[in-house]
């Protein structure tokens, strides 16, 4: 029972010391605005994250860091171009010139960033395409299985069941027959046979997916279709059970975690799980198996933590 609060505890730390980390870190990018504007330099990121200390990429993590100098570089532009039309001369398409290098130069910092977000984004754009494929593969079969199938004109001498044959054909069991008969579908001899070959606990489940499957779909023939799920044996969909927003956030953190080397690449579903909480994988030599078993909000604090500290 004591483990529980000192894990909220170490949590509330970590949390804690990120939070002023960020507030410490930010207050070090607005002096640096002031400082370079103060020095006449020009307002570009890679000058602000020279003089803060950071990387390019952290300024654009910040959408109210990014939206400011937006604004304070608009300004600066709108100055200048005020400057140019009340004073033309020799010097207005020097001005001129070097604003426009100015936002050359912002262009390029922008471009290589979305170059780099562009490259995160091939990896899900190759996930939608599986699931496209996935979805096409299971739209042909669900047709396979809803189109009547046409009854032979002729029928084979050979396909008339044997005196020999009406014991088996009538050995169904009663409650195969009850659960078929119920559904308003009529045993008939190919579906006869077709039970026969298959063990009683296959059946109920193809009835069970043929069920399923009719509460949400229009059938033509629906004898035909449970013909087809007995033939292929076929099972009902497990329900999933519906994501939650914390489940979403563990999803997109824990892939964002292996993607960098935080995590070792362990399936969700294979994750254990102390006190409801999901436990992960953490890289770390100290451990003699070489990683850190951590409940996944910890883990996600103390990365963000190691970031904030690796940016300083």
């Amino acid at each position: 029972m004591a483990k529980q609060p000192n894990r909220e505890k170490q949590t509330a730390v970590l949390l804690s010391a990120q939070q002023k980390r960020k507030e410490h870190k930010r207050e070090q990018v607005f002096r640096a605005i002031e400082d370079i504007q103060k020095s006449g330099k020009p307002l570009t990121f890679p000058n602000i994250a020279q003089v803060a200390g950071c990387s390019i990429s952290y300024l654009y993590k910040w959408t109210e860091l990014t939206e400011y100098i937006h604004d304070l570089q608009s300004q600066k532009t709108q100055q200048l171009n005020s400057l140019e039309s009340k004073q033309p001369g020799p010097h207005s398409l020097k001005t001129l010139s070097e604003v426009f290098k100015q936002r050359i130069r912002e262009l390029s910092d922008e471009n290589r960033e979305l170059k780099r977000q562009n490259q995160n984004l091939r990896g899900h754009v190759a996930e939608i395409f599986e699931l496209k494929s996935e979805c096409e593969r299971l739209r042909t079969q669900i047709k396979q299985l809803t189109t009547p199938e046409s009854s032979p004109k002729v029928v084979s001498l050979n396909s008339v069941p044997k005196k020999s044959d009406n014991g088996e054909l009538k050995n169904i069991s009663q409650e195969i027959t009850h659960l078929i008969t119920e559904m308003g579908i009529k045993i008939g001899v190919r579906l006869k046979q077709e039970i026969a070959k298959h063990d009683l606990t296959r059946v109920k489940l193809a009835i069970s997916a043929f069920q399923q499957y009719r509460s949400h779909n229009s059938i033509e023939n629906p004898g035909a279709c449970l013909l087809a799920m007995i033939r292929d044996e076929a099972e009902p969909n497990v329900p999933l059970k519906a994501m939650t927003p914390l489940d979403d956030e563990f999803e997109r953190w824990y892939r964002q975690a292996i993607e960098s080397g935080f995590c070792q690449d362990v399936p969700k579903k294979y994750l254990p799980i102390q006190q409801g909480e999901i436990q992960v994988r953490v890289n770390n030599d100290k451990f003699s198996s070489g990683y850190e078993l951590l409940s996944w909000q910890i883990a996600k604090a103390k990365m963000e933590l190691d970031e904030d500290l690796s940016i300083s």
